[in-house]
């Protein structure tokens, strides 16, 4: 019984090896109180890597796009006080050099979040709350 505990632990560890998940959620952002904000999405896939895209649109609802690789880019005006997320979520080949998924989100301008991620199943997740 010892054992088989042990080896699925041991299963468990290793299989989690191949997951790279960035889950983040910043909480209201520390910038000056507007009308509107200038949203900007952009994620950069490996070519020939479908990803899974979900972010929050214009009617603040959650929109999914499949996306086909390469780079993926949005640019939407969100009203203030909106909650927004964004998620991409892929699987990357096994190349050499590894593949990775580059993402960043910009309000007026400015980075509020900028990652690169390696990986086999790659899972990017970043929320804030506009003033």
């Amino acid at each position: 019984m010892k054992n088989t505990i042990y080896l699925a632990f041991i299963a468990f560890i290793l299989g989690s090896c191949n997951y790279t998940i960035y889950d983040m959620n910043k909480g209201e952002l520390k910038i000056a109180k507007k009308v509107s904000y200038q949203v900007n999405y952009v994620t950069i896939v490996p070519n020939n890597t479908k990803a899974g895209i979900t972010y929050t649109d214009k009617d603040n609802k959650q929109h999914t796009e499949q996306h086909a690789g390469g780079r993926w880019e949005k640019t939407i005006e969100l009203p203030s006080g909106t909650s927004v997320k964004f998620e991409v979520k892929t699987k990357l080949a096994k190349t050499d050099p590894p593949g990775n998924l580059v993402t960043t989100i910009k309000v007026d301008g400015e980075t509020v979040s900028e990652e690169v991620q390696t990986g086999k199943n790659v899972t990017y997740a970043f929320g804030f709350k506009l003033p």
